[in-house]
């Protein structure tokens, strides 16, 4: 006659609730790696569209010829339809130490903020003739 082993293979329950924790745990920081990564993304595109617009207003500028002095702002809800909703621009114009040099100094804030916001700075000359 074969006895039965008094001895029960399988887990605790002890056992099984560590390894849950466990992985609660695994998961709990990937979850948190996946948000932090999805807020660095975001904030790149904010920050690359921003400067997109930023050179497209160096552009505008470059075009425009030899601007006038002073601090002008605005933003993009009348020349880009939706697209660049929110982005906000400023624009400084300042003598610079070439005579006829001007600096143009152009900063394009998006909506998510100052950590995005990016800035170019371009030199126009008067046209000597």
């Amino acid at each position: 006659m074969i006895r039965p082993s008094s001895r029960q293979s399988g887990f605790t329950l002890l056992e099984v609730m560590v390894a849950l924790a466990v992985i609660a745990t695994a998961f709990t920081a990937l979850l948190g790696l996946h948000v932090r990564n999805l807020e660095t993304m975001a904030r790149e595109n904010a920050f690359s569209r921003s400067l997109l617009l930023a050179e497209t207003l160096a552009a505008e500028a470059e075009l425009e010829g030899y601007p006038d002095l002073g601090t002008t702002q605005g933003d993009f809800a009348s020349k880009l339809s939706g697209e660049a909703a929110g982005f906000t621009w400023e624009r400084q114009v300042r003598e610079w130490m070439l005579p006829g040099t001007r600096e143009i100094t152009i900063r394009v804030v998006p909506p998510r903020g100052e950590e995005s916001a990016s800035e170019l700075t371009l030199f126009v000359s008067r046209n000597v003739r």
